[in-house]
């Protein structure tokens, strides 16, 4: 493992090509939008929120298994839909979540989902993208953005090989 990672060297994120996809999303596409980014690990969500740091895109937050009080970030994510009183600088602008917040959430003051990792069951999108196509959603369209796996990864890992008995 030491040997794998003194070949690689440091992991510089101006390199990722996923993140800076999301990057763009984020600062180009919708730059003034509510953004929801899910991810299967807390891993993940911890490295998206590094890199948004070092990136300088503010009003982040990050809802893992791990957060002591989920409910008081979805307040500042979503406060119309949740009925709560916050001021504007108080707000969260792009919540990075793993599936602890995909069932049982109001998130309806967003209207972007993104799935920076798929997960194994398709039902997990449908419940994410239901955090915010309920009731109370003001937005005539809900945009669902999903990075699918680079080209080549399928075949690497024979996912779907057909053998014959």
């Amino acid at each position: 493992m030491l040997k794998l990672l003194n070949n690689c060297g440091e992991w510089n994120f101006q390199q990722d090509q996923k993140f800076q996809t999301l990057q763009k999303l984020l600062t180009e596409i919708h730059p003034d939008e509510k953004i929801l980014i899910f991810t299967q690990f807390a891993d993940t969500a911890r490295y998206l929120q590094e890199c948004l740091g070092k990136a300088r895109i503010s009003q982040t937050a990050l809802v893992t298994g791990k957060v002591n009080d989920p409910t008081s970030l979805v307040y500042r994510f979503s406060p119309q839909s949740n009925q709560q009183n916050i001021t504007p600088e108080q707000e969260i602008r792009i919540l990075i979540a793993t599936d602890v917040l995909s069932e049982g959430q109001n998130l309806q003051d967003c209207r972007i989902i993104i799935n920076y990792d798929l997960p194994w069951a398709i039902i997990r999108l449908i419940q994410r993208a239901g955090r915010v196509d309920r009731i109370g959603q003001k937005a005539s369209e809900i945009l669902c953005y999903s990075f699918l796996p680079a080209e080549g990864v399928e075949k690497l890992i024979n996912l779907r090989t057909i053998r014959k008995l």
